[in-house]
């Protein structure tokens, strides 16, 4: 076994799924609710189920001794809400730092279809060679989103995204759900890495829904952020997960 694969390992659930909750949401959105204290609300997910968490550098040292056996993610994209473009990502980071803080990986946003695309296609690829070289396991969130892109749930877009990530060289990819069991499927069926549904209905009843769907799609984990650390009952949430993703 490699070190690729052994970090790997460490942010899968004893089923073999893994249960994501990204904290990366400072950079791009500003404060929002949930994440004043990141160190208090990963405790309390980090008990309820989850096997990992995503954030940039300056969270990693609180999260760090916060999140228990769960793993860290160091996330190396960002941009802003406020820019003129928001889909374009930009590196922030890089495989070294990650190594540094004793991350168990890395994960890179791309936008499917944005004007830079190109460009984030190519920094993507140059991550991929990194997480070879030092043995590190990346995860790619990938959304179809751009001037072309007229549904970003729409399955053959959302499964171009997760073939894509494949084709890099990923060893997991977040995309949004697409709302069915069976379409998600139909994503699924694109890639042989395990794909992670996102998004959702903010309501309880509507968001464990999309997931149980989700999974019967083939979903082998989900990445859930406001939907969890933005709710009084994120962590009642995140144990009814554990159980759809055991």
């Amino acid at each position: 076994m490699n070190g690729r694969t052994r970090r790997l390992g460490r942010l899968l659930s004893p089923g073999g799924h893994l249960r994501m909750v990204p904290m990366d949401h400072g950079i791009s959105m500003g404060a929002p609710d949930g994440l004043d204290d990141p160190a208090k609300i990963a405790v309390a997910l980090a008990k309820a189920g989850a096997t990992c968490f995503t954030a940039h550098r300056g969270l990693i040292p609180a999260l760090a001794g916060a999140v228990g056996d769960a793993g860290l993610l160091l996330h190396l994209s960002a941009s802003t809400d406020a820019a003129p473009d928001p889909n374009d990502k930009r590196l922030v980071a890089t495989v070294e730092d990650a190594l540094r803080h004793g991350c168990d990986g890395v994960s890179i946003h791309l936008n499917l279809g944005s004007l830079t695309e190109p460009r984030q296609l190519e920094e993507a690829g140059r991550v991929a060679g990194d997480c070879e070289r030092w043995g590190m396991p990346l995860l790619a969130m990938v959304y179809p989103r751009g001037p072309n892109v007229k549904d970003p749930k729409d399955p053959l877009l959302v499964a171009h995204a997760a073939r894509l990530a494949y084709e890099l060289g990923c060893d997991v990819v977040k995309v949004p759900f697409t709302g069915t069991s069976a379409s998600f499927a139909r994503v699924v069926a694109a890639a042989p890495i395990p794909i992670l549904a996102a998004g959702g209905p903010r309501d309880a009843k509507g968001f464990l829904d999309a997931m149980a769907a989700a999974k019967q799609g083939g979903a082998r984990g989900f990445s859930a952020g406001r939907n969890l650390f933005a709710q009084p009952e994120g962590a009642k949430r995140m144990a009814a997960l554990a159980k759809v993703f055991p």
